[in-house]
């Protein structure tokens, strides 16, 4: 098969490579389209317009799409996260044939999403042969929508670039505690407040963090720069915790950090959930908690007692590499349902 890829393409977050990578593993051929407009547009007038998805150049980068599958003649479309197109960009592809999935990261119906993010996809969505979701919860909530065929396709992360970056500490860490990962206006902050009030050393990585943490304990860590790659894979191998937050914007109960922090080696420490522990047996593979004190008391326990944290994280990791929650298992899921009902398969 052939299919067009459209994302962002960022390198920073890199959220479509390892996408692309999977899909021509499994024999398919990719032509990766960006889905974000460029141009010279600048001002407040440019950032409405961004937020909302709308503007010549959305309009621009659509059209480019367009004249791209007609000039490919791509079997499969397939989107990652497609907030900035139009119901009628995806009925023009399904009137050349075309099969049009997409794979959606983000809640797109929480009320806590900043305003005006999803309302164009949401019109759309009916158009959609398939659509691939991060949250189970979801599917309920796209099918009530209209949508013709939703699966879940959970978090996951990729063997070719989240394994541990050399060999793993025994003792000599480099924090007793971190997180990379964005702020959110939850209880995070809370909880790194609580670790650094306790004398543990903590690090943090990530983007937003240095204006509402001004003048609180985590605070003192600004500048708070992010972390990617292979500066990601060795902060979270390298501290006695690998924690790990949940979105509420989102509404998450498992989130793919989660596995990464597993994948590289780590240990996981991560808020409690029933779909979290689904995954890993409390205090055998990895550690859950349900409040700022447990947690507190969890990272002290784990300092205190290397030895336990090692046979915690070896066990995490040995579960891990058993279960299917690769990107190849993802991507594996996509393909099977755009073969089933393509012309060419």
């Amino acid at each position: 098969m052939r299919m067009v890829y459209v994302g962002t393409l960022d390198a920073t977050p890199d959220r479509d490579s390892s996408w692309i990578d999977a899909f021509r593993s499994l024999g398919i051929e990719v032509l990766p389209y960006a889905s974000e407009p460029h141009g010279t547009s600048s001002g407040l007038l440019a950032r409405v317009y961004r937020r909302f998805n709308v503007g010549h150049l959305n309009q621009l980068m659509q059209e480019k799409l367009i004249r791209l599958v007609d000039l490919e003649q791509p079997d499969w479309v397939h989107f990652r996260l497609p907030i900035e197109f139009d119901r009628r960009t995806i009925v023009e592809l399904k009137r050349r044939g075309i099969v049009t999935t997409q794979y959606f990261n983000d809640d797109a119906f929480s009320r806590k999403s900043p305003l005006g993010v999803h309302w164009k996809f949401r019109r759309a969505l009916q158009a959609y042969d398939g659509h691939f979701v991060f949250r189970l919860h979801n599917v309920e909530s796209y099918r009530n929508s209209g949508a013709a065929h939703v699966e879940h396709c959970p978090p996951t992360y990729d063997p070719r670039r989240h394994f541990p970056p050399g060999p793993l500490p025994v003792r000599d860490f480099v924090a007793d505690a971190a997180f990379v990962g964005h702020w959110e206006n939850d209880w995070r902050v809370d909880c790194l407040d609580a670790l650094v009030r306790g004398g543990f050393d903590v690090v943090v990585k990530g983007g937003g963090w240095d204006r509402p943490t001004k003048g609180r304990p985590v605070g003192n860590l600004a500048p708070i720069t992010h972390a990617f790659g292979v500066d990601y894979n060795r902060i979270y191998s390298s501290v006695v915790a690998g924690l790990c937050f949940f979105s509420k914007i989102n509404n998450d109960s498992w989130t793919r950090r989660a596995l990464e922090i597993v994948a590289v080696g780590g240990l996981l420490v991560c808020e409690r959930t029933e779909e979290a522990q689904s995954h890993f047996k409390d205090r055998e593979e990895a550690y859950f908690f349900s409040s700022v004190e447990e947690l507190v008391q969890i990272v002290a326990e784990l300092k205190a007692h290397p030895e336990r944290r090692e046979a915690v994280r070896s066990a995490g990791h040995r579960r891990l590499l058993a279960e299917p929650n690769t990107i190849d298992d993802r991507a594996a899921q996509v393909v099977s349902y755009a073969r089933s009902i393509s012309k060419s398969a």
